[in-house]
């Protein structure tokens, strides 16, 4: 038997896998627990605070394990995957609040965290394949990989492994566990009894004696349920909305290049290229899209300087900001808002 997610039926169709950027919170918060520079280690990757924050904003997967990777080097903690895992606090994480409230047996809040997770990626497939004597809990991705996601693999198998020994209970047996990840080294020696080998880079897989699936399920072992926000919108499918996304978070760098967007996507230039001829665009028209509507959500719902409207969307002035918000719409920006607001 096999159970697997296909966010939006079509997971497949998505040519840039998505994450929601703030699954990576719970990184940022030890960090600055560890007192470092973490603002540091954002910019680095091309993010700030504001957007990892907003549970609405997706990147491009290839973001995350950079992120992920650079994070581990700054704590000097080739284990840091694995401490943030152990720590993190599920009552805020949305798919374990949902599979937790419902379920009655392991096996039944497996399957449902595997439907939940599907609203938090597009660059990842979770499924549970179950045997006569033992089941495969995967979490697979979707695209090939630019770096190996090692802190990824030890984050997502340590709270797995958290969820698993409290979901079987009495039954748990570290002996009976095997776990295969991209790169076993970022684990302690020993790491809780389990067997750990090495695997690709396309995922993590977890085997575990099939019978703990029938476990009557503790909910308050796991998790004091909490409110869900049912606005958190989905990963984006199609290419261009995945674009999209990655692009609205750097509007404020004026060097939206093929090349840039490309590295920032984690795919080559050429593919990119190929995949807006397909999709019948081009990267300075999705750019200038998004600019226009931005420029047009500020100059309505906010009361900021026009000057600081252009400088968040890589205008080197108010000038420049100006003359293009006008071929846009046939109004300056301050014409603009009088008009809108007057209506």
């Amino acid at each position: 038997m096999q159970c697997w997610n296909k966010p939006h039926e079509s997971i497949g169709k998505s040519s840039l896998p998505l994450v929601r950027l703030n699954l990576i919170l719970p990184f940022v918060q030890m960090l600055d627990r560890l007192r470092l520079d973490t603002d540091a280690v954002l910019t680095a990757n091309g993010l700030v605070r504001e957007t990892v924050i907003d549970p609405n904003v997706f990147v491009p997967i290839i973001v995350i394990h950079r992120f992920l990777e650079d994070a581990a080097r700054a704590a000097n903690d080739p284990y840091l995957g694995v401490h943030v895992g152990e720590s993190l606090e599920l009552s805020s994480w949305s798919p374990f609040v949902d599979a937790v409230s419902l379920a009655t047996t392991l096996g039944e809040f497996l399957i449902r965290f595997i439907r939940a997770a599907k609203d938090e990626a597009s660059s990842a497939r979770h499924s549970l394949e179950i045997g006569a004597n033992h089941t495969a809990f995967k979490e697979i991705r979707t695209s090939e990989q630019e770096i190996a996601p090692a802190q990824n693999d030890a984050f997502t198998a340590a709270y797995t492994l958290g969820l698993l020994r409290r979901g079987a209970g009495s039954s748990w047996n570290a002996k009976n566990v095997r776990l295969k990840v991209c790169n076993p080294e970022v684990f302690p020696s020993g790491y809780l009894g389990v067997t750990i080998i090495g695997g690709d880079r396309m995922g993590m897989v977890l085997h575990f004696p099939t019978g703990w699936l029938l476990q009557p399920l503790d909910q308050r072992t796991l998790l004091q349920v909490s409110s869900i926000d049912q606005n958190r919108l989905h990963p984006p499918v199609e290419f261009v909305d995945a674009l999209r996304q990655t692009l609205m978070p750097h509007l404020d760098n004026a060097s939206q290049n093929v090349d840039y967007v490309a590295q920032l996507s984690g795919m080559s230039r050429q593919s990119l290229q190929r995949k807006l001829k397909v999709s019948g665009t081009t990267l300075s028209a999705e750019v200038v899209e998004l600019k226009k509507h931005r420029a047009a959500e500020d100059l309505i719902h906010s009361d900021k300087p026009i000057a600081k409207i252009a400088t968040s969307l890589g205008f080197t002035n108010p000038t420049s900001f100006a003359r293009a918000f006008k071929s846009w719409t046939g109004q300056s920006p301050r014409e603009y808002r009088k008009g809108q607001r007057g209506h």
